[in-house]
């Protein structure tokens, strides 16, 4: 029996399209992950600027076509065309036409309106405490009929996913339904799809946004993003004009909801103070994606309100003590009770701005450090309680099996700041939170506390205008110290006894005579008893120095020596680079009597991508010119042994047995051994946060000498970094 002929060159080009306009980093799998939902996909070529991919039959091929510019991949939209054979020439060529992109990024308007809020300064702040807390309420805040048309919006949605999944809930959660929601919120909707619909595999965010698509007079602006960690799609709902973001992954959320929306009403004062808290972080800009969310914020509101001597709010393990009420959702106790009725009574009495302020004083004061919020028990716990999770009080029970039957990793807390959930407690959800950050809203939290302090006694008629209008100094951003460390194999070498002179003027030479930035030695006394000498001098930077590369090709054939080249090609940038700036730096070097120096830069004043470019051209090549420059200082060797690499020495008969040791441990430390250089980062400073991902870099100064006669210190293929 004969096989099935073998598809013609007509019919692989019918199952096959060429796609374009995604990231140059893009990688064949992120491909096929994206069209997967069409069908089985194999990507046949890739290159920069296209590729090819063939599915298994035509339709799979027709059904992406028609999503050209709609499938998203690392925020870039794919051109998506017909393949004709001839990928390899698909690039228009002509050169008359001016180049155009790809795929121009899409501009989400009405998304993008609807998000803004309304500035403060638009908001009648006059009168006592009362009416301008009425103004603000009255100017942010959702209106009963906001609320209430939402129903049309979760109605639409089920009845458009209903085609794919008959059965399927919309289930509301967010700061709209626990009575948070301001003009600028986003309404929030898990979809709870029937058990027979769910498996491994099944694509909803991107089926969904197909579904939504074929609606466009309801729904616009449609974005799926697939590969989050908790997938959604994202549209404007005409009929109602809110944002929305849908969720099929867990209903966790739509229970924190409730659980906040009953805290929260539980006293009348609540909900006033959480939304004023909550407009006066976003307007300054600390809450959102990749800050502070509304779900940490709105926890830290409700943990002050739990502590004594506030105590209007009980925690959430006292609500959850009775086991009727438990709810398990993805290994979690998700229930609690929910009478009113039942709740301690509380004996508080103080107003809406006392409990304002003292919202601001009680985090003023908190160790974030040390400390997690722990809304559960109602209490801080200490972070190391936490590193033995093991050890936890009996309270954690559930979260200490989840750990060990490898449902869950431990909760985070190595994070400047760490919130736990009270139902899924591996989660700290404020984990997004970087060190600069927190120190800021740190900074807003001591400037708001003293605001109060200053209005109690004016009946607050500036308050509201000081916390809203006005910010506080923020903490200068932390910027990274780099510093090289000179072993003493090297210094040993030095032939003069007053070797820190040498050390001195070579450092100068290097930064005045090759790089042409002036130093200025900053006057202190001295310590003659202090086991380490320490000398500062300040220098200012004008010019991109380090951008050498052009420079070193066209002075490689040179005949210059090593001092003369590095000299011309530092004059050639700062006559050939118009860019002018100015960064102020200070140089720290560190004498200690066992010759052993270190050379520390760190930035004064000026733009810190600019001083992170220098701290890497600081440890990555003036190091190695260091050790050029100290050369003619070293101990001259006899003729016999010129051939001989310099750091080896001669062994002359009045020689110590030390010094002959140090001689052959340097010339072991050269040919084998690295110079440690390292870049520091001061306190509260994130690696995540710096434009250079260095935080140790090695570099090899084996063969220097074959490295300056080829003309190039810094290209050349013996100069070698390694991040370790």
């Amino acid at each position: 029996m004969e096989g099935a002929a073998p598809p013609t060159q007509a019919q692989l080009n019918a199952r096959s399209i060429y796609v374009s306009g995604f990231p140059s980093y893009t990688k064949p799998q992120d491909l096929t992950r994206v069209f997967a939902s069409y069908g089985t996909v194999k990507v046949e070529k890739l290159c920069n600027k296209f590729a090819v991919l063939t599915f298994t039959s035509e339709d799979e091929a027709q059904e992406a076509l028609e999503d050209s510019d709609k499938v998203n991949i690392y925020g870039e939209f794919l051109a998506v065309c017909p393949y004709t054979g001839r990928a390899e020439t698909a690039t228009p060529k002509q050169p008359a036409t001016p180049k155009q992109p790809a795929t121009p990024k899409r501009v989400f308007v009405r998304s993008k309106q609807r998000g803004e809020i309304i500035e403060p300064k638009l908001i009648a702040l006059t009168g006592d405490f009362h009416t301008q807390l009425d103004s603000i309420l009255k100017a942010v805040r959702l209106t009963q009929e906001e609320v209430t048309s939402l129903s049309e919006l979760y109605m639409d949605l089920e009845f458009v996913l209903q085609q794919q999944w008959p059965g399927c809930i919309a289930l509301p959660f967010g700061s709209i339904t626990t009575g948070l929601g301001i003009k600028s919120s986003d309404a929030d909707c898990f979809i709870q799809v029937p058990a027979m619909f769910r498996h491994h595999g099944a694509n909803f965010v991107n089926k969904a946004k197909k579904l939504l698509q074929q609606h466009p007079h309801v729904f616009a602006e449609i974005l799926s993003i697939p590969r989050a960690n908790t997938p959604i799609v994202k549209f404007f709902h005409v009929p109602t004009q809110i944002n929305c973001d849908v969720t099929f992954k867990t209903p966790l959320g739509a229970q924190n909801s409730k659980l906040i929306a009953f805290l929260l009403h539980a006293d009348p004062r609540l909900i006033p103070m959480a939304v004023v808290i909550k407009y006066w972080a976003k307007v300054h800009g600390f809450t959102g994606t990749g800050k502070l969310t509304n779900y940490a914020l709105t926890m830290l509101i409700i943990f002050y309100l739990q502590q004594p001597p506030v105590s209007i709010l009980p925690s959430v393990q006292w609500l959850q003590r009775d086991p009727a009420n438990d709810i398990i959702v993805d290994n979690w106790n998700t229930g609690f009770m929910h009478n009113y009725e039942l709740l301690p009574k509380s004996t508080n009495t103080q107003s809406i701005s006392e409990l304002l302020g003292g919202f601001y004083q009680y985090y003023t004061t908190f160790n974030f450090e040390e400390m997690v919020v722990c809304p559960y028990t109602g209490c801080p716990m200490k972070k190391e309680q936490f590193r033995a999770w093991n050890n936890l009080p009996p309270e954690f029970e559930r979260y200490k099996r989840n750990i060990v039957e490898g449902l869950i990793l431990p909760l985070r807390i190595t994070t400047s700041m760490c919130v736990q959930d009270p139902m899924e407690q591996s989660h700290n959800v404020a984990s997004a939170i970087t060190s600069r950050l927190a120190a800021e809203i740190k900074a807003y939290f001591k400037f708001a506390a003293a605001a109060y302090e200053k209005e109690k006694n004016r009946q607050f008629a500036n308050f509201f205008k000081t916390i809203l209008l006005q910010k506080p100094k923020l903490p200068r951003r932390s910027c990274p110290e780099f510093r090289v460390v000179m072993y003493p194999h090297i210094l040993q070498c030095i032939a003069n006894a007053d070797w820190k002179s040498v050390v001195r003027d070579v450092m100068m030479q290097m930064f005045q005579d090759l790089c042409k930035i002036p130093l200025t030695k900053v006057d202190e006394a001295p310590k003659p008893e202090a086991k380490r000498q320490k000398e500062r001098y300040t220098g200012t930077i004008v010019k991109a120095i380090w951008k050498r590369k052009q420079f070193n090709r066209i002075y490689t054939v040179s005949k210059l020596d090593f001092l003369k080249k590095q000299t011309r090609i530092t004059e050639e940038i700062l006559n050939a680079d118009k860019a002018n700036f100015k960064v102020d730096f200070q140089l720290t070097l560190t004498f200690q009597e066992t010759r052993n120096v270190s050379a520390m830069i760190k930035l004064v004043e000026g733009e810190p991508s600019l001083f992170i470019e220098f701290g890497k051209f600081f440890i990555c090549s003036l190091q190695n010119w260091y050790i050029m420059l100290l050369k003619p200082y070293f101990q001259q060797k006899p003729q016999e042994e010129e051939r001989t690499p310099i750091a080896n020495g001669s062994k002359s008969g009045d020689e110590s047995p030390q010094r002959q040791k140090d001689r052959e441990d340097l010339a072991t430390f050269m040919s084998m051994q690295d110079i440690k250089v390292e870049m520091v980062l001061p306190r509260q400073t994130d690696e995540s946060e710096l434009t250079s991902d260095i935080s140790n870099i090695m570099i090899d100064t084996k063969d220097l000498n074959d490295t300056i006669h080829s003309g190039d210190i810094t290209d050349s293929k013996d100069t070698k970094t390694s991040t370790q």
